[in-house]
């Protein structure tokens, strides 16, 4: 980079700090903090989840994947792709009719304090932690592009400015921004793959030149192989329906029917998106062999193909994709904290400014944590092997716990519950670090242990009792916001031709595993398969969002 780049970056940086802080007068309660009053349209809510999604752990961390074991890492995308639909469609709605800000809070709803708190507190440090993987991964980034190698200065100078303007604005600041770093990002993209696609001779070049078996969307070996996408497909579902960072997005919204159409065009136009950073990934493993950090291949390709002024802009982009990641998780931070602990167990009577005020503290004290935890990434396999660690530890017992017990099982009590997370989590902590298991199978084995401790215990203990749980299960069909609004959201469709569609979906899901498992066997087919599965997905739950 050149002086001229470097004077694009400080504009647009600057832009950004003054765009997100010119929206702390907008901030006059607590709700404007955390979920925008509840206001967001589709469009902006479809563009703030896409932009929190696509960020420098994509274009740095699955890009180096795709540099040294091929392009099935691009699953991770899509399934969360598929389950964006899947959530938008069926679990999303429900909790949004709850007037919810937080998983916490509805566990207390569904079970009791004690599992909010526990769980609350352990969110806070996971949220801290993936932040510290997006922060590594622009760090790696900007080291490459500018010559400049002081981890510690990266750090401070990606930091400072997101946590100022999420701290003054909050939500409004996140949505609002990120709907201008969407557009960023996407150009920077679109400008970055025909260099580097040139380079390498177009796609019979890369198909000619590509390593064998790094075109095999569903391999039957290696690390990301059939396994992988079946696992990371479970681990989506779970991602979609109780990330705090997405579903904070999703309570903005204006109502049930606007989150489901926001959700599942989200899902949708960022599933073309993985082919912007996995294809420079491809790319780049024939035009720089034997890097010794895979993370560093995209950042190898834009210093070398990228122009000078053209390098500035695209770093824009690619900065705008790592900060919208972080001011979203760190005003979700600072909501889990005051939400779920601070007016819990601190300050039972606080005011609303208490509130904001406190709020916007914990914004930064967690950019402090996500400095802190960035130097741990490296020591954990870099970014995309420490993040998939994680949530297969934490997310999975979460996600059966809160979603497919706490919404399908009334018998599921708070003891089934706890007990049944804490297994989890050590079940996929002993895989992992004990038996040495990948995160593929650390995954199977957090899902079944709180799979079968939950209901176990359940039954052992005594039944759940009280009018929450009545409550709950009426937010499955309907809500009385609903009701007197005139605009109601059926997530089983009423009409012949949404029940049709609801069929279509499950009909594409049905194909899709059905090409994972042909990848079990060595079929040359089997990505072929998975993908027309996931489009007649995408189709179907598109479509029956305009059929009740």
């Amino acid at each position: 980079m050149i002086l001229i780049d470097y004077v694009i970056v400080f504009v647009f940086m600057a832009f950004l700090f003054w765009a997100g802080s010119v929206f702390y007068r907008w901030v006059g309660t607590p709700d404007d903090f955390f979920v925008a009053g509840r206001q967001l349209t589709p469009f902006i809510l479809a563009a703030t989840i896409a932009a929190t999604n696509v960020n420098l752990y994509s274009f740095v961390g699955q890009a180096g994947v795709a540099y040294k074991s091929g392009i099935s890492i691009i699953w991770q995308t899509w399934t969360g792709n598929m389950a964006l639909v899947f959530s938008g469609l069926f679990v999303i709605p429900i909790l949004r009719r709850l007037q919810i800000r937080t998983i916490p809070e509805f566990l207390e709803m569904r079970y009791n304090s004690l599992v909010r708190y526990f769980v609350g507190f352990l969110w806070i440090f996971r949220l801290a932690f993936w932040l510290g993987v997006v922060l590594y991964t622009a760090v790696v980034a900007a080291q490459t592009l500018t010559g400049l190698h002081s981890f510690t200065l990266w750090v401070i100078v990606f930091s400072v400015i997101t946590i100022i303007y999420t701290m003054l604005g909050g939500m409004w600041s996140v949505a609002l921004t990120d709907t201008l770093q969407f557009v960023f990002m996407l150009a920077s993209s679109l400008i970055v793959l025909p260099l580097v696609m040139a380079a390498v001779g177009w796609w019979p070049g890369l198909v000619e030149k590509i390593a064998e078996n790094h075109l095999q969307l569903v391999s039957q070996t290696g690390t990301y192989n059939w396994k992988f996408i079946l696992a990371i497909w479970i681990l989506g579902i779970e991602w979609a329906c109780v990330d705090q960072g997405l579903l904070q997005r999703a309570f903005g919204g204006a109502n049930t029917r606007t989150v489901a159409k926001g959700l599942v065009l989200a899902g949708i136009i960022t599933t073309p998106f993985a082919l912007l950073w996995n294809l420079p990934g491809l790319a780049a493993s024939i035009l720089f062999p034997g890097l010794a950090n895979a993370d560093s291949a995209i950042p190898m390709v834009l210093v070398t193909y990228v122009p000078n002024i053209v390098l500035g802009f695209v770093f824009c982009g690619l900065l705008a994709a790592q900060m919208s990641t972080i001011s979203a998780n760190l005003n979700s931070v600072a909501t889990l904290f005051t939400n779920d602990l601070y007016t819990r167990i601190f300050h039972k009577n606080a005011t609303g400014k208490d509130v904001l005020r406190v709020a916007r503290l914990i914004t930064v004290i967690t950019g402090i944590f996500m400095m802190a935890f960035s130097y741990l990434v490296p020591k954990l396999g870099g970014a995309v092997e420490a993040y998939l660690t994680v949530i297969a530890i934490l997310d999975m017992p979460l996600f059966v716990i809160a979603i497919f017990y706490g919404l399908l099982w009334k018998r599921c009590n708070w003891q089934g519950a706890f007990a049944g997370y804490v297994a989890g989590a050590l079940a996929g902590s002993i895989a992992k670090f004990v038996l040495g298991y990948d995160f593929n199978t650390a995954t199977f084995y957090s899902a079944g242990a709180t799979l079968l401790f939950t209901p176990l215990i359940s039954f052992l203990t005594k039944p759940v009792q009280g009018a929450q749980l009545q409550e709950i299960w009426k937010m499955r069909t309907i809500s009385d916001e609903e009701i007197q609004s005139g605009s109601i959201y059926h997530i089983w469709p009423q009409t012949t031709a949404g029940k049709v569609l609801l069929g279509v979906v499950a009909g594409g899901l049905v194909v899709f595993l059905g090409g994972i498992i042909m990848g079990s066997t060595g079929s040359g087919y089997a990505g072929h398969v998975a993908v027309t599965g996931m489009v007649i997905y995408f189709i179907g739950g598109l479509i029956r969002l305009r059929y009740d």
